[in-house]
């Protein structure tokens, strides 16, 4: 048998990155002042929250082709792990205290990023089966649903339960096209560097920068994908750094490192804490508002973070037993 693949440290330590400024991003977006968020420097701040998520994405695909390098692992497990992730995604929009409101369930339907890394997580898996050519079809697969893009914008086939899956045009919040390809490119991305500091980190640096600052030419539609290829050379270039600095900050970062580990736990959460739970009579979404001053909306980021951080904690000891 091959032996154990290594863990790499740094990939909880991007992960827990990833985290928090999800954590940032939503409390930024949901409590801080409308007028603030209509200022130039907000909106040049959202392009860097808009690298959130290509993160997530692209850590799994990196880190599922990572544990499965140069051995066979029955799909079974991971696919019920996925097909979990899928579940809770869908229950975390059912209307459930409107659960006779046949137009409040229509929101039961909506696509958010869960949805799509679980339905990225089974194409890899499928395209696992196909032993040593798994590269050149999750090649295929990354080339389809980015370059499909633009045409998937008009798919509809009047079903919305399928719709959502197409495009934002229904309301989702993601959507597979282009999203998944996110996930694809860091499966492909582990087929080139095996997350080591050396000199093929050095070259995904450099992939990674002409990707995100050059406007390659593109046989696709409408032109080169530049929201794709933008934003998954930054994730590329802030991979590569997390792992050139990550030993030497592993003293000071375990906590991220935690919160890289139970990422779904304080993704729902947060979540919860800021949509969900009634402080005192309604969940702080409506409480709050748009109306806080940044320190404020810092405060109350720090708040929710800290308390996802502690139930992580406490799941992670429930799960080693300690």
């Amino acid at each position: 048998m091959p032996p154990s693949t290594k863990r790499l440290l740094w990939l909880d330590l991007f992960r827990g990155l990833a985290v928090l400024g999800m954590v940032w991003t939503h409390s930024a977006n949901t409590f801080l002042d409308a007028r603030l968020q209509d200022t130039a420097w907000y909106h040049e701040l959202s392009y860097y929250h808009g690298l959130i998520a290509p993160a997530f994405f692209w850590i799994a695909g990196f880190v599922r082709e990572h544990v499965t390098v140069g051995k066979s692992r029955p799909a079974l497990p991971a696919l019920k792990r996925l097909l979990m992730v899928l579940l809770i995604a869908y229950l975390m929009y059912v209307p459930w205290g409107d659960l006779l409101n046949a137009q409040a369930w229509r929101a039961a339907c909506t696509v958010n990023v869960l949805h799509c890394l679980a339905i990225s997580g089974m194409l890899m898996l499928l395209a696992e089966r196909a032993g040593r050519w798994r590269h050149a079809v999750v090649a295929v697969l990354l080339v389809l649903f980015v370059g499909l893009q633009k045409s998937a914008e008009s798919w509809h086939t009047g079903v919305l339960f399928i719709d959502q899956y197409f495009n934002r045009n229904q309301g989702s919040l993601f959507a597979l096209f282009p999203w998944v390809g996110f996930g694809l490119a860091g499966f492909m991305t582990r087929g080139l560097w095996n997350g080591e500091v050396d000199r093929k980190a050095a070259l995904v640096f450099v992939l990674g920068a002409l990707l995100a600052f050059a406007q390659p030419y593109s046989p696709w539609p409408g032109g080169p994908p530049e929201f794709f290829l933008e934003r998954l050379g930054w994730v590329m270039m802030v991979a590569v750094l997390v792992a050139c600095v990550a030993d030497r900050l592993s003293a000071v970062t375990s906590w991220l490192r935690l919160a890289g580990r139970e990422s779904l736990l304080l993704y729902v959460v947060h979540l919860m804490l800021i949509h969900a739970v009634p402080m005192p009579r309604q969940p702080l979404q409506f409480l709050i508002g748009m109306t806080q001053p940044l320190w404020v909306v810092f405060l109350i980021f720090v708040g929710l973070f800290a308390v996802s951080l502690a139930l992580g904690w406490g799941n992670e000891r429930r799960k080693t037993g300690r």
